[in-house]
């Protein structure tokens, strides 16, 4: 059995994590993956949505990582500049996230 017939009928959703997973799949797990793509005929927009929603997921579950590592994911579906501005969203959601943990003082007096 082929990647191709192993692969063939994942959703679109599946198919953009094999793509954009990075080293979790093998070169011919993703050209399996991009062909099927081809196959469908998706439009480009559909499948533009898919990867930024995929995306979008995982910078905001791992943007604390990826802060600390100072590493920028780069998607074979997306520019850079979608890219930056899905991580600059996050970034900003995550920074605000922040800022309900702060302590508020002045609803305290010290003495």
């Amino acid at each position: 059995m082929s990647l191709l017939d192993a692969f063939f009928n994942h959703s679109l959703h599946q198919l953009v994590v094999i793509l954009e997973s990075g080293a979790d799949y093998t070169f011919k797990a993703k050209e399996a993956a991009l062909e099927i793509l081809k196959l469908r005929e998706l439009e480009p927009e559909e499948l533009k949505n898919e990867a930024i929603q995929f995306w979008e997921q995982q910078i905001n579950e791992n943007i604390k990582s990826l802060l600390l590592s100072k590493h920028k994911p780069t998607s074979s579906i997306l520019s850079e500049e979608e890219m930056g501005t899905i991580f600059k969203k996050a970034f900003d959601n995550w920074k605000e996230n922040q800022k309900t943990f702060e302590v508020d003082t002045t609803k305290y007096w010290f003495v």
